[in-house]
Formats: structure tokens, C-alpha cells, sequence
């Protein structure tokens, strides 16, 4: 798994390829969304989708930029990190002119949480492939 790692030109283009999968998808008009009931309460599964799909760009991320000893720091990546939070918002408020879409605020506090737990969890799970 280190030498995956290890492949910077590879988790470069998945990062950025993944950002487009994003955009793209949430540019297709009038999808339906999947509830269940839980504790006789309707939770939205999209809200999971935008989670797991923003936590992993965020991995994507990670993994291309931390160094050769699994290191990510993230004050060297403050801009970029910054970035894709104006992203995950920007992702979120576009759906506004896309038919069938609307902006949901808790769609985009889930993209960011996404990220926020890839940025701190994913620095850890990281460090633990290269102790091996």
C-alpha cells in the first residue's frame, strides 16, 4: 500500500478526476433522492453520498501531497485546502440553475464535513501505511 502511496502523478490525476466526477454529477438534473426511516425519523442517504464522495477528494488529496514519510502538513496546503471547501460550496449553490436541483444547506455542510474528516482522519491513516 506505501508504494500506492507513493505514486504522486497517479493521486494527482485521481484527485482531479474526482473533483470533475463531482461537478459533473451534481450538474445531471432531477434526481431522485433515497430516504429511510430511522427511529421514525426520514433521513435523506444523499446527505451520506455528499459526505463519503467530499471525504474522499479530500483523501485523494492527502495521499498526492503528503511526502515521502507520510507526512501532510497542512499549513503548506492552506490555499488548496481552502480551495476545495469554496468548491464543496460552490459544488452545492450551482445545483440553483440545474432543472429539477436545488441548494440544500445541509448538503453542503456535508461535502465540507467530508472533507473536514479527510483532512484530520486521513493525515493519521496515512502515517499508519508508512510505519509499516
Amino acid at each position: 500500500m506505501k508504494k500506492l502511496f507513493e505514486q504522486k502523478r497517479l493521486l494527482r490525476f485521481l484527485f482531479w478526476l474526482w473533483g470533475l466526477i463531482v461537478f459533473v454529477l451534481s450538474s445531471l438534473p432531477n434526481i431522485p433522492t433515497q430516504k429511510i426511516n430511522i427511529w421514525d425519523e426520514l433521513f435523506r442517504l444523499d446527505y451520506l453520498e455528499h459526505f463519503g464522495v467530499f471525504a474522499l477528494l479530500g483523501s485523494f488529496f492527502i495521499a498526492w501531497k503528503a511526502d515521502s514519510n507520510g507526512r501532510f502538513y497542512h499549513k503548506n496546503h492552506i490555499w488548496f485546502i481552502f480551495g476545495t471547501f469554496i468548491f464543496a460550496a460552490l459544488d452545492e449553490i450551482h445545483q440553483i440553475w440545474i432543472d429539477g436541483r436545488t441548494f440544500n444547506p445541509l448538503d453542503m455542510i456535508y461535502n465540507i464535513a467530508g472533507l473536514l474528516v479527510a483532512y484530520t482522519l486521513g493525515v493519521y491513516v496515512i502515517g499508519l501505511f508508512y510505519k509499516k
